[in-house]
């Protein structure tokens, strides 16, 4: 009978550890289970977030979001032990008749880990804050209007200055919407900004820009063009350009078509234009090919003054089977080893029928297989940026759009996403970045109800008349001591102690007689 129940105490024993794993399985964050990347986490409602991260590691993450009569960005950021401070709105942009605009927001982070950023109501913006008090609105500098745009982007070069480039309306007799891209600089840290310069030169519009400066301080940009420009979009056909500028922002050289045979109609197309510098100095772009759904990729070995022929990125194609969208891009970001880390909404092979956030790594020679970020059944994920922390940690945002509402904004449940992975290059060490803390509040007193302070009344002096000198002072005959209270008490007790004292006599006495 014991060993039965022996038994069954270790069949219950042995069933308790196997649904405890199982239990232990079920809660292993997507890390363990996707080649590394943690488990999507969704900061917020609604949409095109970015990505920068400072010194220390800390990511810090704005996206376009709003509430009624307002158009905001928010803001969050992530220590690198994984705390997330609270979604905050740094900025709120009203609403114009009742109509809503994406305010598209960007991040830029400098050697001095400070945050620089840009986003847009019908203007472009730009603005900054300590990335260790960006948690806290009133550390952001007040917004700078830099005139009518949709997308922008700014960096600053290591000599100081910041650079932006913007897309804004230029009217024509043949295209009355046309953006082009303007780029504007500034010497005083952002305080004032040059002229606008014209840098796109084309007849067509512009959307989408992205601004590289690479290891030598030079400038590149690369955008999608086509018809257009207005609400993030463009008209098909469209093509991807490239300019450059050698001389800190100076000069620009004449737009670059990667594929001249692209965007002359729409079965020949090219979009999501992305850029990047590998560890040998090297550019790399990729862009997405349509229709036929691949993804291309192109090589620099002189600063972009010449360009490899386009390659197709293997093991991967794009989602224009499942998706036709107008509005999504691709992400470039560069590890401690050099090596480029390219992120996008696509598919493995071309029986898939559902899309997946995807990394893809060039080493300078080859891409690495891809590897799944996020996988989705009908819900689309889009506008991925990327940024690497420490030489070694990927961190990864997008936003979502519902299956149920993918051309329905207003209807939508769209929400934004986060994952971070570490790879296998030197890590940096972390510089420290404080957090300032958010400043006192100052208590202001009304004059008018405050209470009045109570007087402190003067010592009046008193004279005294014939002072007797410290030596000649006589005492008193009844000032007291504390002898006195000892006197006092031995007072109260004789009589007390002479009755001892008698009884005491009295029997020894008695007993001396007793044995006489």
């Amino acid at each position: 009978m014991s060993a039965r129940i022996v038994r069954v105490a270790l069949l219950l024993v042995a069933s308790s550890l196997l649904f405890g794993g199982w239990l232990a399985a079920l809660a292993l964050p997507a890390s363990a289970q996707n080649g590394g990347w943690s488990a999507p986490m969704s900061l917020g409602e609604y949409w095109f977030p970015d990505v920068a991260v400072d010194a220390s590691g800390r990511a810090h993450v704005v996206w376009s979001s709003g509430t009624t009569g307002f158009d905001s960005v928010m803001y969050a950021a992530r220590t690198p032990d994984g705390e997330w401070s609270r979604p905050i709105d740094v900025f709120a942009e009203p609403q114009i008749a009742s109509g809503s605009e994406a305010t598209r927001p960007t991040l830029f982070v400098d050697g001095e880990n400070q945050l620089h950023s840009t986003h847009r109501s019908t203007s472009i913006f730009y603005s900054q804050a300590p990335a260790g008090g960006a948690w806290v609105a009133s550390y952001w500098r007040p917004q700078l209007e830099i005139g009518e745009g949709y997308f922008s982007r700014v960096a600053r070069s290591a000599d100081g200055v910041l650079h932006l480039i913007y897309t804004q309306n230029l009217q024509t007799e043949t295209c009355r919407i046309c953006y082009h891209v303007y780029y504007v600089r500034s010497f005083d840290d952002g305080e004032s900004w040059s002229d606008p310069q014209d840098i796109s030169l084309e007849l067509t519009g512009s959307a989408k820009p992205q601004l590289l400066i690479d290891t030598d301080q030079n400038l590149h940009v690369v955008w999608e063009s086509g018809m257009g420009g207005s609400y993030g979009q463009l008209s098909d056909p469209t093509t991807v350009i490239y300019v450059a500028s050698y001389d800190g922002g100076e000069s620009w050289s004449l737009p670059y078509k990667f594929d001249p045979a692209r965007g002359t109609s729409t079965s020949a197309m090219a979009r999501n234009i992305t850029i990047g510098e590998d560890g040998n100095g090297n550019l790399i772009v990729a862009w997405w090919a349509i229709p036929e759904d691949t993804i291309y990729y192109q090589t620099s070995r002189d600063a972009g003054r010449t360009w490899s022929i386009a390659q197709p990125v293997p093991n991967v194609l794009g989602i224009w089977a499942l998706y036709q969208s107008r509005l999504d891009d691709y992400t470039m970001a560069t590890d401690s080893a050099g090596r480029v880390h390219l992120v996008l909404a696509g598919r493995r092979t071309a029986e898939q029928t559902w899309p997946e956030l995807l990394r893809i790594t060039w080493d300078g020679s080859s891409w690495s297989p891809p590897d799944v970020i996020a996988a989705y059944q009908g819900d689309m994920p889009e506008w991925p940026r990327i940024a690497v922390g420490l030489g070694n940690v990927l961190h990864v945002v997008w936003f979502v759009r519902d299956a149920e509402n993918l051309f329905n904004s207003a209807a939508g449940n769209y929400r934004v996403w986060y994952s971070t992975r570490t790879v296998n290059s030197e890590a940096i060490v972390p510089v420290e970045v404080p957090l300032i803390p958010p400043p006192q509040p100052r208590t202001v007193v009304n004059e008018q109800s405050a209470p009045l302070p109570t007087p402190t009344p003067r010592i009046e002096t008193v004279p005294v008349e014939d002072p007797v000198a410290p030596g000649e002072l006589v005492l008193s005959q009844n000032i007291r001591s504390e002898n006195d209270e000892v006197i006092v008490l031995l007072m109260a007790l004789a009589p007390a102690l002479v009755i001892l004292l008698a009884t005491v006599t009295l029997f020894l006495l008695r007993r001396r007689s007793r044995h006489a």
